[in-house]
């Protein structure tokens, strides 16, 4: 089965991880190592003691061992029992995306100037949570459309498993609302694309590809930040990207700033170009944002928002797009559906494992 197959590829990664680290240490190995240890475990046990029955299901063709082995086989079934159990916690923690650093991005879809406001919406929504939790935020590009509306925004956010708190926010999302110039409903869309920085993607910024400026910054910060250079700006030469910042009052903090930017969209055109086409094309049908592909509903004629993936509806759309501790509480239920799923998933597959072995074991009998 499916499951059976993920377990055993597991096993032999863990098996050559372990034997990579004997020879040099490797990050990726250890991560590897890390996050599969208790399920590499929980299986082991669950597979020598699946054989431990079958072969006392053998045993119990003779006489003299028969009463033993049956004794035997009622103590691991017990066994059997609690290290499926195990295996199922392990399953489903080791499927939980996992990475704290992502690349946010969201883009306007169906509905013109609506679709835009949606965005914001949802922008300003992303960004408070990032705040409540810690996250580091930080916009790389932006498309703005008027006052209150994007075309696009990409983000970069880094903190602990920021991927795990955004990973079921990727797809199309749907708004049916009255907009402020009109009175009639309209329905919009907007694309949110969630993406795991790679690793093993390693981004080298040449000093003679860089055109560095300092200049005045502008807008509030007080008269030493409006008289004095600290505002940076970097090209890259190479690709025309262009990055700057004046959150410090120091030239040098913006440079840095300015740097982390720079490596951030550089990483980012880079996994582009790694695209399968496959997954490009997959990319490119989700950026059309059409109705009918919607994720998502926000309805605010009656105030609930349906999670149509997995059938999970929460009342108050004003209270979960600016409250962080709401938005949390829809991650949970979507996350306790989708875990659910998994676990049925799982149980099928070592089900129907268990009954190819006793099979096997009764043919050996007759």
């Amino acid at each position: 089965t499916q499951q059976r197959l993920y377990l055993e590829t597991i096993k032999k990664d863990y098996d050559d991880a372990s034997l990579v680290r004997l020879v040099k240490h490797s990050q990726a190995s250890e991560r590897f190592l890390g996050k599969f240890s208790s399920l590499y475990s929980a299986y082991k046990e669950y597979c020598d003691t699946l054989n431990s029955i079958v072969e006392c299901h053998e045993l119990m063709e003779e006489p003299e061992m028969e009463e033993i082995a049956r004794t035997d086989i009622v103590s691991m079934d017990s066994m059997l029992q609690s290290s499926y159990n195990d295996i199922e916690s392990e399953i489903i923690e080791s499927l939980q995306p996992s990475g704290d650093d992502i690349f946010l991005e969201i883009r306007m879809a169906a509905g013109g100037l609506e679709s835009t406001v949606f965005a914001r919406d949802l922008l300003t929504m992303y960004e408070s949570i990032a705040t409540s939790r810690g996250f580091q935020w930080s916009v790389l590009e932006e498309d703005n459309r008027g006052e209150v509306g994007i075309a696009r925004v990409v983000v970069s956010v880094s903190g602990p498993d920021a991927l795990g708190v955004y990973q079921f926010e990727a797809g199309v999302h749907r708004v049916q609302r009255v907009p402020l110039n009109d009175t009639r409903v309209h329905t919009s869309t907007a694309v949110v694309i969630v993406t795991n920085k790679p690793d093993d993607i390693q981004i080298k910024i040449d000093e003679d590809d860089l055109d560095i400026s300092y200049m005045r910054a502008s807008g509030p910060g007080g008269q030493f930040v409006q008289r004095t250079n600290s505002k940076c700006r970097i090209v890259h030469k190479p690709t025309g990207t262009s990055v700057f910042s004046q959150n410090s009052r120091l030239a040098q903090d913006n440079k840095k700033e300015c740097m982390k930017k720079l490596t951030a969209i550089l990483l980012k055109v880079e996994m582009e170009e790694n695209l399968s086409d496959t997954e490009r094309t997959k990319k490119s049908q989700a950026m059309q944002g059409d109705r009918s592909d919607k994720i998502r509903t926000y309805n605010y004629k009656s105030g609930v928002i349906t999670d149509h993936r997995y059938k999970v509806d929460v009342s108050g759309i004003l209270d979960y797009l600016t409250n962080p501790d709401n938005f949390m509480d829809l991650h949970r239920k979507v996350s306790g559906v989708w875990q659910l799923q998994k676990l049925a998933e799982i149980a099928e597959g070592l089900s129907e494992d268990e009954g190819q072995e006793s099979g096997q074991s009764a043919r050996k009998r007759s």
